[in-house]
């Protein structure tokens, strides 16, 4: 009974944030309303969900990437969306079948990961200065290979994915976010190997002592990472049936912005995915509301930054008083 109850109040201030992050979404709405007359027509929300699973899915790697500590950081996700949509781009342009070459887009994620995994966790080059360095090598490459320019001539049904609606919402939303959102959540919050990821987060030395193979679960993090980065490439060229060289430029911040804003402390062992998907909601609101509103980019990335500011400091002071009655 004690053990529940001592459950209950550590799970308190993340059920506390996912209100405070469901009243700052409705706030937001009602912001963006007012802001423009068009925000709340019918035809907003599909356009809305048409953004949600690109960044989400960049959003829930970095989630679990932090989760697990280190602290990790993977800022080479933007770059991965680039040079996954470069590759499979041009794997069809040899004449691969566009479905095989997406297949073999995942692995190629998943080996871009692999690669980070290695250098932050076997290497032990801090995490913000390895993916910051294979953030310029993979974006580099999809932009030499290319010499900048996107490669174009997708066949139509491969638009299925990125443009197609069911039951008017986008495929992209309804196959493939949400399936894999849940599966993630299940698997930190139901299973063994999300306990062990969460153990690392919270204390990696008594994680390795207790016998945690903590450098596997690390590396295999930016693993899930890599690929979660390849299938938003991969829904990016389905949307416009072209992969471009910068698809995925300025991606990597945004990605690291809604899993912190979500609630995924920045040196692991706290956070989970429904607090991301929240955070996802958030910012693709703000995006499309000052959009429709004709408000210059600019005051979109200010605002998303004060949001940023506000979230890491009230997750700052909660753990300043918690350590203070402790």
């Amino acid at each position: 009974m004690m053990s529940r109850l001592a459950g209950l109040r550590a799970g308190d201030p993340l059920r506390a944030r996912l209100f405070m992050l469901l009243a700052l979404w409705l706030v937001a709405i009602v912001v963006m309303s007012l802001l423009s007359p068009y925000f709340l027509r019918a035809s907003t929300v599909p356009y809305l969900l048409q953004y949600v699973p690109i960044l989400g899915l960049l959003g829930l790697g970095q989630t679990l990437v932090i989760l697990g500590g280190g602290p990790g950081i993977d800022l080479s996700v933007g770059s991965i969306v680039s040079l996954v949509g470069v590759a499979v781009g041009g794997l069809f342009v040899l004449g691969v079948d566009i479905w095989l070459a997406s297949a073999l887009g995942l692995m190629l994620g998943a080996l871009l990961g692999f690669v980070n995994g290695v250098l932050v966790n076997v290497l032990r080059i801090p995490s913000l200065m390895a993916t910051l360095a294979t953030m310029f090598a993979f974006g580099g490459l999809a932009l030499a290979t290319t010499l900048g320019s996107p490669i174009g001539g997708l066949p139509a049904e491969f638009g299925w994915l990125g443009q197609g609606r069911t039951l008017g919402l986008p495929n992209a939303f309804l196959f493939v976010l949400l399936p894999v959102a849940v599966i993630l959540h299940v698997m930190i919050t139901r299973t063994t190997i999300g306990r062990h990821i969460v153990a690392c987060g919270n204390d990696d030395r008594a994680a390795h002592l207790s016998g945690l193979p903590v450098v596997r679960i690390r590396v295999g993090l930016y693993v899930l990472s890599g690929v979660l980065a390849a299938l938003g490439s991969i829904i990016a060229m389905s949307w416009f049936l072209a992969a471009r060289p910068d698809a995925g430029k300025g991606m990597e911040l945004l990605a690291v912005t809604i899993a912190v804003l979500g609630g995924t402390h920045i040196f692991g062992g706290t956070g989970g995915v429904p607090g991301t998907i929240i955070a996802i909601l958030i910012v693709t609101t703000l995006q499309i509301g000052l959009q429709l509103a004709n408000i210059s980019a600019a005051w979109q990335l200010g605002l998303i930054g004060v949001l940023l500011i506000v979230s890491v400091s009230r997750l700052s002071l909660w753990r300043r008083v918690k350590g203070a009655r402790a």
